[in-house]
């Protein structure tokens, strides 16, 4: 490969780059986003290619006293229901109730709630059944494979609207009536972990989807007794630190303004090169 490609290829990856760093900063701002990295690599061709990651590094919880306002300490995400129909999942948890008091997304996804692992049986494999089930009126009523007259009911995470929603480390929510001061379990918020979230899909603000990179999604332990807790009343902020991003800037500006200067030599050496043959031509 010529010098002018390889300087060239530096000079695109470098803007690639400062891209990405001007992206942080752009967001620096923006409820529990993460922070994109770009590290080079030389192949095996001798070119250096670059290669981008995201940051789940934990952003520092910030207090509201919202009590729909949720952060997730530690690692983890937020399941919801995406238009699609398709999971997405989330570190975003700023949420509200629509008309019907169910939790959702500013963006009016539905909040999953978590669904307990039950034994089948007949088959001997482990399936995932709502924990939220009625026994529904009598003409509706249907037998499950356990043998239980039991309607499963679409799992929702629905708070009447004269409770006040307590929100456990664990996910757990406990309507507590606002008149009465009775308590009443309204579900538990579902919080799954990847393996590899560096492959998860990114759908921007701060949704994702699975993919084959980041394999599906798992159950993980949850509550004042784990890594991993759900806090009320507080928002992840983003974990872009804003002077390390201005001094990688800096730095970014200089690589840049050398790899141009690298061209405009090379330039300079082909403009004499093709002078000295039409000379001697």
């Amino acid at each position: 490969m010529s010098l002018s490609h390889q300087a060239l290829g530096a000079a695109n990856n470098q803007m690639n780059a400062l891209g990405k760093l001007v992206e942080n900063i752009s967001n620096a701002n923006s409820i529990a986003y993460k922070k994109e990295e770009v590290s080079f690599v030389e192949t095996l061709n001798g070119q250096v290619a670059s290669v981008e990651n995201k940051d789940f590094s934990q952003g520092a919880l910030k207090r509201t006293d919202d009590l729909l306002d949720l952060a997730i300490d530690g690692q983890g995400f937020f399941e919801v229901e995406l238009p699609s129909g398709q999971r997405g999942y989330t570190r975003v948890g700023r949420f509200k109730q629509n008309s019907d008091g169910e939790l959702i997304t500013q963006e009016g996804y539905r909040v999953i709630p978590q669904i307990e692992q039950t034994q089948n049986a007949t088959r001997s494999v482990i399936e995932r059944k709502p924990l939220i089930i009625s026994s529904g009126d009598a003409a509706n009523l249907s037998v499950n494979e356990l043998g239980l007259n039991l309607k499963v009911v679409e799992p929702k995470l629905t708070i009447p609207a004269n409770f006040n929603p307590d929100i456990k480390e664990d996910g757990s929510i406990i309507g507590v009536d606002s008149s009465t001061g009775d308590k009443s379990t309204i579900g538990k918020i579902s919080v799954v972990v990847f393996n590899n979230p560096n492959g998860l899909e990114s759908l921007g603000k701060g949704y994702f989807i699975p993919s084959k990179d980041s394999g599906a999604p798992q159950d993980t332990e949850v509550g004042s007794n784990s890594m991993t807790k759900v806090k009320q009343g507080y928002l992840e902020l983003s974990n872009v630190n804003m002077a390390t991003q201005f001094m990688e800037l800096t730095k970014m500006r200089d690589l840049i303004t050398a790899q141009f200067k690298v061209l405009k030599a090379i330039d300079k050496i082909y403009e004499n090169v093709n002078y000295t043959i039409a000379r001697s031509a």
